[in-house]
């Protein structure tokens, strides 16, 4: 497995309401538009003032277009805000107002909206010209059924006729979707639900810190490695814990053995594998957060390697060590070889969108690893 050391979404510091932002942009109307996952993320078809564009669908984030689209467009500077990436790094970025943003099959269309203009390395690895977040869906409904692939976007005149005991209210002002999970009995947890980042549970370093005097979860193993690449670059390597949380739930939806690792992000996230369990609907303008689960309760029990590797300047290197096996290996150290064939000069792109194609598949591989202390053959296996 590929480390989760890139991560896209965009972390808001600050939800700035300019000019009347998330009034009433949208026709009333309803669109149904079909989503792909590549390397983790959801992709979309969206109309930019007329030509159909492809984009990162992320309700961690905020609506953004790269600078060279707003350059094409001769999109003009409106004001700045400051952001926070995935390491919880601040950093300052334009918005441009946007004459017209419509959806795929032409259903809502959102006129002169605020957007950020943000160039990342991933838009030209997605082949995406931006990203749209929740700030979009302000007086929407929004519904994501993943085993048919699609987003339905409705405006908000009727509620949804989803039972609000399958639902949990926002907790804190604004648009994004946080909302509380339940670690056991009595521990709350305070997530941003963010279709941004791939997995189930990434635990704010301070939960994991307030919690742990608690039965929240179980300590299972301390490790150390890189940040994830955010906006305003990579974070420094640090100390990261993994726990196992013997109970969460929500909505009354119930989930055992989940496993959560820590980051410095400035939410616990609840990522896009929460779309395995059941349909979702947000409820932005009366914030609330529907989950219809397809079974009540769900064991994610999973298994991690004792490191992670990540591609940097076309090598393969380690990016995390766990346990025991930080006194073999180092982040840094370079992978020579897998299962006795001398790896190869990987296109950085196709390595988090496609992945590593000797470790597809495959539960566990032999890498030849270079080291301070030379050569050494390493068990790269799933436990």
């Amino acid at each position: 497995m590929i480390s989760s050391w890139y991560k896209y979404p965009y972390y808001i510091l600050f939800l700035i309401l300019i000019w009347g932002l998330h009034a009433s942009w949208a026709q009333q109307g309803k669109s149904v538009i079909p989503y792909r996952i590549v390397g983790g993320k959801m992709i979309i078809e969206m109309f930019v003032n007329g030509k159909l564009q492809n984009f990162i669908f992320d309700t961690g984030g905020q609506t953004s277009l790269s600078p060279d689209l707003c350059q094409e467009l001769g999109l003009k500077i409106v004001t700045k805000i400051q952001v926070k990436d995935v390491n919880n790094q601040s950093i300052s970025y334009p918005v441009v107002e946007l004459e017209c943003l419509e959806t795929s099959d032409k259903g809502i269309n959102f006129k002169n909206i605020p957007v950020l203009q943000m160039g990342h390395f991933s838009f030209d690895c997605f082949g995406v010209v931006g990203l749209i977040g929740s700030d979009l869906l302000a007086n929407m409904i929004l519904e994501i059924d993943s085993k048919q692939q699609i987003i339905t976007i409705t405006t908000a005149e009727k509620q949804t006729n989803v039972s609000l005991r399958k639902s949990v209210p926002f907790v804190e002002e604004g648009v994004m979707p946080i909302i509380e999970l339940q670690a056991g009995l009595g521990n709350g947890i305070k997530v941003l639900f963010d279709t941004g980042s791939s997995g189930f549970v990434s635990l704010k370093t301070s939960d994991y810190e307030r919690l742990s005097t608690s039965r929240a979860f179980e300590n299972v193993i301390e490790g150390y490695g890189e940040g994830g690449l955010g906006v305003a670059g990579v974070a420094k390597a640090r100390v990261i814990h993994r726990v196992h949380f013997p109970l969460v739930s929500f909505a009354g939806t119930r989930f055992c053995h989940v496993f959560a690792e820590t980051s410095d992000t400035p939410y616990t996230l609840l990522g896009m594998k929460l779309l395995d369990y059941g349909k979702l609907t947000i409820d932005y303008s009366r914030h609330r957060f529907y989950f219809e689960a397809y079974t009540q309760e769900n064991d994610l029990g999973q298994r991690f390697p004792d490191f992670k590797v990540r591609v940097k300047d076309g090598n393969l290197i380690v990016s995390t060590v766990w346990g025991k096996m930080r006194d073999i290996l180092s982040v840094g150290d370079k992978v020579l070889k897998i299962n006795g064939r001398q790896t190869k000069k990987y296109d950085f792109c196709e390595s988090i969108t496609q992945g590593i194609p000797e470790l597809k598949g495959k539960r566990s591989v032999n890498m030849t690893i270079q080291t301070e202390q030379g050569e050494k053959i390493v068990r790269y296996k799933k436990k």
